[in-house]
């Protein structure tokens, strides 16, 4: 049981990241153009989603006030096919389970303004706002680890950006975080029926985390017309919890022989107790180079470096004074990012993209929780602007492809807590847009 916790707990800790912006719980579809971009925006970044992508881009665009509002409906879907053996015994339930159909609706919010060499703006958005939530809870073999898990990060970022000349812009800003979420699973134990585990408590946490705050600072430059060069630096955060409700709800009951076992199994976990940690988190670095071939087409390419090989060891302390100290030996991730865009004529565009996004999670850490992957994406979208430039639509689709992984390699079963098998996973994104210039 205090496992099960501990595992929870560390998703409290873990989903929310504001810096990990590669795989994971990321979503990086801030900006319906650059979604269709496939988020090779970084040098591009020409309208008020640069505050995300590229502030240094607010630069280069049109003087006055500008506002652009952006969802990113996302559709996930998971399969999970649980490993015979060891794992068949410690977690027994259904041999293959799914995801339920849910969407979520990731939104980027941003407000500009320029007035010659100085550009400031404003954001909010949302890169970390999906979940996890698996169908037929009672009887999916993963229920101990996680049953649902839905995660809203909510990133309020001032910037402020400045052009000592017509080719070289500088930007500087903040980002402030908060996040809540609501993570499930159940508690099992065998209490001596010679039945299958039973389903013996509900598990619940909810949490609000502190404001955590980080600097970042971007520049744009482009050394002769056709060319644009971009890099955003984000500084990694500490995220402070203190004191997220962990509920313990029995939901075994019967004769007074069963209330005795579960509480022999449950302990003190019974009832609602806090749970707390820190945790220190990456660097992020994005680098793009755009070109441009004619008036009518051009191309970009992004990398995308995390430092998540920082992301080694959290502790874990619960109200009831126990500690838990757990190894999760992430690994450096990065994505290359490529966007294509063909102006049909002033007021039409057409775009498309590709992603390789790799993953830092080592075959040990995969789990109901998070059964992350590399991942390539594939996009397409379309941009209407009105005749008087004054504001522009925007719709695209991405498809997201996880690669499959099992956590058995070699014949032996990787995964830390001894839940092995096979996970597949996609996610279909539609992306809307609106920016308006005033």
């Amino acid at each position: 049981m205090k496992r099960q916790l501990v595992l929870i707990a560390l998703a409290v800790l873990f989903a929310p990241l504001p810096s990990a912006w590669a795989a994971g719980f990321n979503i990086y579809e801030m900006g319906s153009r650059a979604t269709a971009l496939g988020g090779a925006f970084t040098a591009t970044a020409d309208d008020p989603s640069a505050i995300f992508f590229n502030p240094a881009g607010l630069s280069f665009q049109p003087e006055g006030w500008q506002l652009s509002l952006n969802v990113s409906p996302l559709h996930p879907e998971s399969k999970f096919t649980r490993s015979a053996g060891a794992t068949a015994l410690s977690y027994p339930g259904d041999v293959q389970s799914a995801t339920a159909g849910k969407w979520f609706f990731p939104t980027g919010a941003y407000l500009s303004y320029k007035q010659g060499d100085w550009s400031a703006g404003f954001g909010v958005f949302t890169p970390f706002g999906l979940g996890v939530d698996w169908d037929r809870k009672d009887t999916f073999a993963g229920r101990p680890l996680s049953s649902n898990a839905e995660i809203q990060g909510y990133y309020l970022s001032p910037v402020v950006s400045y052009q000592p000349h017509r080719r070289l812009a500088l930007s500087i800003g903040a980002h402030a975080v908060i996040t809540h979420l609501t993570l499930e699973n159940i508690a099992t134990a065998n209490l001596g029926t010679g039945a299958d585990d039973l389903n013996i408590a509900d598990v619940k946490i909810n949490g609000t985390s502190h404001v955590s705050m980080g600097l970042a600072a971007a520049l744009m430059y482009k050394p002769i017309d056709p060319l644009t060069l971009g890099l955003n630096y984000k500084m990694g955060v500490t995220n402070k919890f203190r004191g997220a409700d962990a509920t313990v709800t029995q939901r075994l009951t019967g004769s007074q022989s069963i209330d005795a076992a579960v509480t022999a199994a449950l302990g003190s976990k019974l009832g609602t107790q806090g749970v707390s940690g820190d945790l220190d988190f990456p660097d992020l670095l994005m680098s793009a180079v755009r070109y441009e071939f004619s008036p009518r087409f051009a191309l970009e390419a992004d990398y995308v470096l995390v430092g998540w090989s920082t992301f080694d060891q959290v502790t874990l302390e619960f109200a009831d004074g126990s500690s838990e100290t757990l190894t999760e030996n992430y690994e450096n991730a990065w994505q290359i990012r490529v966007g294509g865009e063909y102006r049909h004529s002033d007021q039409l565009r057409f775009m498309a993209g590709y992603v390789h996004d790799t993953t830092p999670q080592p075959t040990g850490s995969i789990s109901p929780l998070l059964p992350d992957a590399n991942r390539n994406d594939y996009s397409l979208g379309v941009t209407w602007t009105s005749r008087d430039g004054r504001y522009d639509l925007t719709g695209g689709y991405m498809l997201v492809e996880f690669e499959d992984r099992n956590t058995i390699e070699n014949g032996v079963g990787q995964n830390y807590d001894g839940l092995d098998g096979a996970y597949s996973s996609r996610a279909h994104i539609i992306t809307l847009g609106y920016t308006r210039r005033f």
